[in-house]
């Protein structure tokens, strides 16, 4: 009885052991160059790098020449211009889970306003927090606007605070859901959930290499395609478009790869179908956040109109930005592209504030794949957290079981020797 005791717990620690094992192997390196004066620098991230990247780049980090790891802030380069309008949204859900260690709180967006931040005024905290928002129309279906954002809350004597993410794909879901993953058993307790009525964002953009573009036209519809060498984080799209004097046809945008399903019930919001309009007085562009694709298809239908022609399709993505402190005759390198790599939790983003606006600017170069790459190793097993507790149970019992019949075992061998 006890050497089966011993194999069944030798095979459960080996499987929980698999199941938790991982690693942060990043697939690309670069360098940076040098610097001659110690301060904040800015290192524009080129597209050579985001490519490799997932969504909110949480797998890239910046290393001396000793390999300590240096801290850091992403940046884009885009400038806001805040109303100053403050909407509260209504709380529908605020409830702590204990035992998975996060808060969940449901808002409703009841006019279906198009939100691209939120505020969270909670009791005063200063640990990091990270946070997953989702969006849904019906409760049913959650798309992934940021999946485990790091946040920090504003530093204040004050018994409230706030948590600020200005930097959400613009969506007008009618429900929002966030989840406030707990720091150290310290869960976060929200009051009000607002957002900012934002007037205008002037955003600085670069232009993604040039993609292969595929027209198909039926009866009633053009299908182009438009296919990138390596997926891209595409901020938006502009057309050029030889049609009629006047034209108004309505788009329909997917993807045709890239899709990364997080959890069942769940996926990333760039994986959600998108319509948009082109027309003879319209810019004919459209504006995306997070999207990440290789391979978009764009459905026009053209009703009983002779078919527009697209002959030029260009993708641009916000600028993207590394800001920290640099030190002279040091070298630096990036390590970047792991599947299971998360944010990192550094101290810097509590002193944005005090960080110049205007910065100096180093360069990336050397752009390359590591000779190991591709060599993570992934669990064999993936699935919900819920499926582990269940067989902590099963394995609970068993021990329980176990436990019993050794009890009886050894009471009556001991009635024997009496």
């Amino acid at each position: 009885m006890k050497s089966i005791l011993k194999y069944i717990l030798f095979f459960w620690f080996a499987f929980i052991l698999n199941l938790f094992s991982y690693s942060q192997t990043y697939n690309w390196q670069a360098k940076v160059e040098s610097v001659e004066n110690a301060g904040y620098y800015k290192m524009f991230l080129n597209s050579d790098v985001t490519s490799h990247l997932h969504h909110a780049f949480p797998d890239i980090r910046l290393y001396d020449d000793k390999n300590n790891e240096i801290q850091y802030i992403l940046s884009q380069n885009k400038t806001i211009y805040d109303k100053g309008k403050r909407t509260e949204l209504k709380i529908l859900k605020n409830k702590y889970r204990k035992f998975k260690h996060f808060t969940e709180v449901i808002v409703e967006n009841t006019g279906n306003i198009e939100i691209s931040n939120l505020i969270f005024k909670v009791v005063n905290t200063n640990n990091p927090v990270f946070i997953k928002i989702m969006g849904s129309s019906d409760t049913q279906k959650w798309y992934i606007l940021k999946n485990n954002y790091p946040t920090v809350p504003d530093i204040t004597n004050a018994d409230t605070t706030e948590i600020k993410v200005m930097n959400l794909p613009r969506s007008d879901f009618k429900y929002i859901k966030i989840l406030f993953h707990d720091y150290d058993e310290q869960n976060i307790e929200v009051i009000k959930v607002y957002y900012h009525d934002l007037a205008d964002i002037r955003a600085e953009y670069t232009q993604l290499p040039k993609p292969e573009i595929i027209q198909k036209d039926t009866l009633d519809k053009s299908i182009v395609t438009v296919e990138f060498k390596e997926a891209q984080f595409i901020d938006m799209f502009t057309f050029g478009i030889q049609g009629p004097e006047f034209y108004l046809r309505k788009v329909q945008m997917m993807k045709d790869d890239t899709g990364i399903v997080a959890t069942p019930g769940e996926e990333f919001y760039d994986q959600m179908k998108k319509d948009f309009w082109l027309g003879s007085l319209k810019s004919n562009r459209i504006n995306l956040a997070d999207y990440k694709a290789k391979k978009v298809v764009f459905i026009i239908d053209n009703k009983d109109n002779q078919p527009l022609k697209v002959f030029k399709v260009n993708a641009y993505q916000l600028k993207n930005y590394m800001i920290t402190y640099l030190l002279p005759d040091t070298k630096y390198h990036l390590l970047y592209g792991s599947k299971n790599a998360n944010f990192p939790s550094y101290d810097l983003p509590y002193f944005k504030d005090t960080i110049p606006k205007i910065l100096p600017e180093t360069y990336i170069y050397n752009i390359k794949r590591k000779a190991n790459a591709g060599t993570e190793i992934n669990t064999i097993w993936n699935f919900p957290v819920q499926y582990l507790w269940f067989s902590i149970g099963i394995l609970a019992i068993i021990l329980i079981v176990i436990s019993i019949l050794l009890l009886k075992r050894t009471v009556k061998k001991n009635k024997n020797q009496e």
